[in-house]
C-alpha cells in the first residue's frame, strides 16, 4: 500500500490531475479524503491510498512523482510498504443523521483511515447500514481499533457488527 499526502488547489479538475498519473502508471486506487476543513490559501489538503504491482513500485512511483511535480502538485509525504491492519465492519441504524463525516473524521484522528464505505440506503426516518474497511497502524491492537469505533456508536446510538 502507498499513501500519498498532497495539497491541491481547490478548483475543479484538480483531483483529475491527481489521479490520472497514478492510474496511468498502474495504481489501482483504495481511497481518497479530502480535508475542506483544513483547507488554507484555497489549497485542500489531499490523502490518497493506493498500489502498484511489486514488480513495477520503483519505476511507476518515479513516474507518479514526476507527473506531479510537472503538475505543480504538491506533495507533502509518500510511505511506501505501511505496515497497517486492516478491518472491515458493518454500522447500522441511523448513520448518516448521527453524520457520517464525522465519525470518518474521528477515525481518521486517531490514525484510522477508512479506504472503502459502501452504504445502504433507505427511507429518511429508517435505519441505514454501512459497511467500512478501515485500516489501522500496525501498533494499535484491534481490541483498541473495536473499543474506538463503539464508543462511537454508543454516542450515535449505532449498532456495530464485526467478525
Amino acid at each position: 500500500m502507498i499513501y500519498l499526502e498532497v495539497k491541491l488547489p481547490d478548483i475543479p479538475g484538480s483531483l483529475i490531475e491527481l489521479i490520472r498519473p497514478i492510474s496511468q502508471y498502474g495504481g489501482n486506487i483504495y481511497g481518497i479524503l479530502h480535508h475542506h476543513d483544513k483547507k488554507i490559501n484555497n489549497m485542500i489538503p489531499v490523502d490518497i491510498w493506493f498500489e502498484l504491482s511489486e514488480e513495477l513500485i520503483q519505476v511507476s512511483l518515479e513516474n507518479i512523482k514526476k507527473d506531479l511535480i510537472n503538475k505543480n502538485i504538491q506533495i507533502n509525504k509518500i510511505s511506501v510498504g505501511s505496515k497497517n491492519k486492516v478491518l472491515t465492519f458493518i454500522i447500522t441504524g441511523h448513520v448518516f443523521d448521527t453524520d457520517i463525516t464525522d465519525t470518518i473524521k474521528r477515525l481518521d484522528s486517531k490514525n484510522i483511515k477508512v479506504l472503502d464505505l459502501h452504504a445502504k440506503f433507505t427511507e429518511v426516518d429508517e435505519i441505514s447500514s454501512v459497511m467500512m474497511k478501515v485500516e489501522f497502524p500496525d501498533v494499535m491492537k484491534k481490541f483498541e481499533l473495536i473499543n474506538e469505533i463503539e464508543k462511537i456508536c454508543k454516542e450515535k446510538n449505532l449498532f456495530l457488527i464485526r467478525s
